[in-house]
């Protein structure tokens, strides 16, 4: 044998010829270039045989495989650092390429390579255990034809091998493994149970059989047990398996490294076994098929993975099952289909361990999960429901679904329902850390903990929901269903839950929310049916309802006392079926926009239905008026807005900071049902009504800060079978009217009422109408303009009426005068008119400040100059009267 300088002096040598002749090769226009930053690197790595010495046997190391990139070369030194006591072997050749040594005890000897540059400066190591195994084994290798059965050679001392498996093992027939043997495999070997063989290898509690590396102290694992077996006589019971998973297996499905690596034809029972320190899994199902006959009462310790499974295999795992200190997963559940019509149950597993599902799942079938089920999912995973799925926990054993990596913030997909079935359930169960992507619904694309599209059912109860992204809970708009809903809690999700208007009848009371960043319960733009007739009902706490589209209530809703509703910019309701919102004193409803502190407006509540049932009491809307609501007559901006024909009432409100109107009435029809002890603050315009709904006006109700009106009166024509009075607004609040009035009915005016009049603005009184105005000393009744400081007039009062009722009493009436009245014959202007044939009686009042004259009549009117009429008149440019 050479000596170590020689070798090297030699493998230098070549080096640096091989280097001359690549130098050579370079053209001058692309020479290598130097590295002025070459260090000199050196890797230390050796191998010996045979891997499975006995006494006696002469072991070879080998350092070929060490190496220096700097080509400068290095020195050798091999050493013993432990060994087996009372051992004295020593090494031949300690500084050389190869060495040897030969052992003479059985146990563990740890070598150690050290080299070393030759300048000093650079120095690596490298150890290996080398396990000394004692004789008297039988080794196994090749190709079993025929039935073989493996006997307990070594029984009187179970610590001794029995069979050394020193290559790869084919098993074509029966093989039979009795109590106590144990099997020691070299790196990398496997044993195979191919399509035509078994494996029976039943132990007992007290004499279990032994798979396991030749070399475990030196990290030599072997490969596993490989099963393409289908016959349900394959049996591991009673057995110990450890050290195996050094490569992956050829499966049909994902090839991964395995103890045992049950083929997609294969079928096996395992029982009473323990699986320790295992890479890969311990125990590997194909997701083609691979089968687990039964699977009972083992135990997997230490392994990076315990157990891996398709999901109709996942079935088969116990509960009594034991997993401790597993790196990765203990139950991985990989990508797969349950088979519509079949039917299974996943167990909670024993002492809080749990499935980890680690690919994409679709449930054709029914999946039963039992209570204190655990299960976690990969990043992205999606659950997907067309059969059943029916997770019934209980109040000390709820199910948990959440993140496989939820310290890493990695997140899930979610659960995604397609199925109408009324069995579907999650009832006292968790869902968190889910949302990772959207979900593809018939409707939009959403992120959600739990995702039911158009044709899905669910019911959801006694459930948490936690830490996921987008919706917790999302019903589609195109027909998804929340059957039953109650006793729920939603936390830290960004939308808790999210649904159309048909389903949220199903939210209850009891359910509570916290900390959900962006909405607690979001309907979204849809259609309440014409065949609904339910209540939404109030939240727990502060929760609120957001509601971020259009919505249509077409059927019979009832909003209960309590309940508190945000809505989106621009937002509307619209209403042509009915809307009951009846509070409390104690538990006002209330309407308001989203995004108050952004000044971002809501649309408004748009009432188109006739309906007595439509009504506000208790109610407080504020914030709306984003954009004009399209009416029969004029289009204006509203919070609560009335069409043509339509009809509500509005009581015990509050209607504040919106942008146009409070409340609205169409000039075309809509009508204005019962009215009183409301509050209008902080609008532009607090109610706008025609001239037949102002009766309904009370005088409790109270108005501050409204910056053009509090109720604005617009161009119409009083019916001739209107007999009403109008009352005195509060706090000395006015009526403005903003178009010419036409009473062809009788109007009572309540003293002390006050009417401000826009530029040339008139009140005809005509055909057999009645204007009945009678105030009091102490509380006249007003008719003046709407913008004295402007110096703008208005038009006037016109009796054209012959009705004898006609009467103004207590009436002060100034500013107008701006336009000549339609007398017959000659045209005048005038604060009061009275037209041929027409009747008025006047007395007790005050004319003042026309641009004309104060009265001007050619009809029957009373000697309103006489001292007994006590009327008088000041600062009319033309005169008292004609």
């Amino acid at each position: 044998m050479k000596s170590k300088k020689e070798l090297i002096k030699m493998f230098a040598l070549i080096l640096s010829m091989l280097s001359m002749i690549i130098w050579t090769s370079c053209t001058e226009e692309d020479p290598e270039p130097e590295d002025p930053t070459d260090e000199v690197k050196l890797v230390a790595a050796f191998s010996f045989t045979p891997e499975s010495p006995t006494i006696g046997e002469e072991v070879t190391l080998d350092a070929t495989t060490s190496f220096d990139e700097s080509t400068t070369g290095f020195d050798i030194n091999w050493a013993f650092t432990a060994m087996p006591e009372e051992s004295d072997v020593e090494l031949s050749n300690s500084t050389g390429i190869q060495a040897t040594f030969t052992p003479d005890k059985i146990g563990d000897y740890v070598i150690e390579l050290t080299i070393t540059s030759f300048d000093g400066e650079v120095t690596d190591t490298k150890s290996s255990t080398i396990t000394v195994i004692p004789g008297g084994f039988i080794r196994l290798n090749g190709t079993i034809e025929a039935d073989r059965i493996l006997e307990n050679i070594n029984e009187e001392d179970p610590s001794l091998i029995d069979y050394l498996v020193d290559g790869n093992v084919q098993v074509l027939a029966g093989l039979t493994i009795q109590p106590g043997v144990k099997i020691a495999f070299q790196e990398n070997t496997s044993l195979s149970i191919t399509s035509t063989g078994t494996i029976t290898a039943e132990g007992t509690a007290s004499d279990s059989i032994i798979f396991t590396s030749a070399n475990d102290a030196g990290e030599l694992y072997w490969k596993g047990i490989y099963v393409a077996s289908g016959s349900n006589v394959n049996s591991i019971q009673y057995a110990q398996v450890s050290y195996a998973g050094n490569s992956d297996f050829d499966v049909t499905g994902s090839n991964y490294p395995a103890a045992i690596a049950i083929e997609s034809t294969g079928n096996i029972k395992i029982n009473n076994s323990t699986f320790t320190n295992n890479k890969g899994y311990a125990v590997y199902a194909d997701d083609d098929g691979g089968q687990l006959n039964t699977f009972a009462n083992n135990h997997f310790e230490a392994n990076v993975n315990g157990v891996a499974v398709w999901m109709n295999e996942a079935a088969d795992i116990d509960n009594t099952t034991t997993f401790l200190n597993n790196t990765g997963a203990e139950v991985e559940i990989f990508s797969s289909n349950l088979a519509e019509g079949e039917e299974i149950t996943w167990h909670a597993l024993s002492e809080d361990a749990s499935y980890t599902i680690s690919g994409n799942l679709n449930v054709n079938g029914t999946l039963n999960i039992e209570p204190g089920t655990s299960i976690k999912v990969e990043e992205d995973v999606i659950l997907r429901v067309y059969g059943a799925i029916i997770a019934n926990g209980s109040e000390t054993n709820m199910i948990s679904f959440t993140s496989a990596n939820e310290a890493q913030d990695l997140y899930w997909k979610g659960i995604y329902i397609d199925s109408g079935d009324s069995r579907n359930l999650f009832n006292y169960t968790t869902i968190s850390y889910a949302g990772n992507s959207e979900m593809d619904f018939t409707g939009p694309n959403v992120k959600a903990g739990i995702g039911v599209d158009a044709s899905g059912k669910v019911s959801v109860t006694n459930s948490v929901f936690t830490n996921n992204d987008g919706y917790a809970l999302y019903i589609d708009d195109d027909g998804g269903q929340l059957e039953t809903f109650t006793a729920n809690h939603f936390e830290n999700n960004p939308r808790a839950v999210g649904l159309p208007a048909d389903e949220v009848d199903a939210i209850d009371e009891a359910t509570t929310f916290t900390n959900n960043t962006s909405a607690e319960v979001e309907i979204f733009s849809s259609t309440y049916s014409d065949t609904k007739s339910s209540s939404w009902v109030k939240l727990t706490g502060s929760a609120t309802y957001r509601i971020s589209g259009i919505i249509y209530i077409v059927g019979e809703l009832t909003i209960n006392p309590g309940a508190n509703f945000e809505l989106d910019e621009n937002v509307l309701v619209h209403v042509t079926g009915s809307i009951s919102a009846v509070g409390s004193a104690s538990d006002h409803i209330t309407f308001t926009s989203s995004n108050i502190s952004g000044g971002l407006l809501w649309k408004g509540i748009y009432i188109q239905s006739s309906s007595n049932l439509n009504k506000f009491d208790f109610a407080d809307i504020s914030y709306a008026g984003n954009s004009e609501m399209d009416f029969t007559g004029a289009n204006y901006a509203a919070a609560l807005g009335v069409e043509d024909d339509a009809r509500v009432s509005v009581t015990n409100s509050s209607i504040s900071n919106n942008a146009y109107y409070g409340l609205y009435i169409d000039n075309d029809g809509g009508q204005l049902g019962d009215f009183s002890t409301n509050t209008f603050s902080n609008n532009v315009r607090a109610v706008g009504l025609p001239v037949d709904e102002v009766d309904a006006i009370d005088g409790a109700t109270t108005f501050s800060q409204n910056s053009y009106a509090e109720v604005e009166v617009f161009a119409t024509t009083l019916s001739e079978t209107k007999d009403v009075t109008w009352n005195k607004l509060s706090s000395d609040a006015a009526y403005r009217v903003t178009g010419d009035l036409y009473l062809t009915g009788t109007v009572n005016i309540a003293a002390g009422a006050l009417f401000e009049m826009n530029e040339d603005v008139q009140l005809v009184i005509g055909g057999s109408g009645a204007l009945i105005a009678e105030g009091t000393a102490s509380e006249m009744i007003t008719f003046t303009t709407a913008n004295l400081s402007g110096g703008i007039h208005w038009q006037g009062l016109f009796f054209t009426s012959s009705n004898s009722l006609n009467k103004l009493d207590f009436v002060e009436v100034s500013y107008g005068g701006n336009s000549p009245h339609d007398f017959t014959g000659a045209n005048f202007s005038a604060n009061v008119g009275v037209e041929l044939d027409a009747q008025l009686t006047m007395t007790n009042s005050v004319i003042s400040n026309s641009s004309s004259y104060g009265v001007y009549s050619i009809g029957n009117l009373n000697n309103i100059l006489d001292a007994s009429a006590n009327n008088t008149f000041t600062d009319n440019v033309d005169g008292s009267s004609n």
